[in-house]
């Protein structure tokens, strides 16, 4: 497995949250990709691993079709945001997202993806923080925000 590191060198007081964006290929364990059970159950070890709560879901939808575009989208709606995978069984590749205004480790995130599909390359990989154009007070913001949640 191939794992990029995404260095983190920005105040975090000064953001909204963060959004982690993989792509991921030569997924070990296809048969997993291709199960909508193995997606749900990941997408909920995988929030639950990063310490973030289910809202709603997961959710995993199928898109029948030709061979490269078949496969599963799943996606659970979190009090901090959501996580999404959109997978393709035949290619041996997914892509993750997860965005939240909680911190969380990404390291956390491949280790947890590892568990439940094996090996894989990273591909891509992006860590981005949103939340900027808020106000110039991004950490009151988010304060306040929190506290009504």
């Amino acid at each position: 497995m191939s794992n990029s590191r995404v260095a983190d060198t920005t105040d975090r007081t000064s953001v909204y949250g963060r959004h982690l964006m993989m792509r991921l290929d030569e997924i070990e364990n296809s048969a997993a990709l291709d199960c909508p059970d193995a997606i749900e159950r990941y997408l909920s070890d995988l929030v639950t691993g990063i310490d973030m709560r289910i809202l709603s879901g997961p959710h995993v939808s199928t898109e029948d079709g030709d061979p490269e575009r078949y496969g599963h989208s799943g996606v659970v709606v979190l009090y901090e945001s959501h996580a999404a995978v959109h997978t393709y069984p035949h290619r041996r590749a997914m892509f993750l997202d997860v965005f939240s205004c909680k911190e969380f480790d990404t390291d956390a995130v491949v280790r947890l993806t590892t568990e439940a599909f094996g090996s894989f390359q990273v591909v891509e990989s992006t860590a981005v923080d949103r939340g900027h154009h808020w106000s110039g007070d991004a950490a009151g913001e988010l304060l306040r925000w929190q506290a009504n949640r």
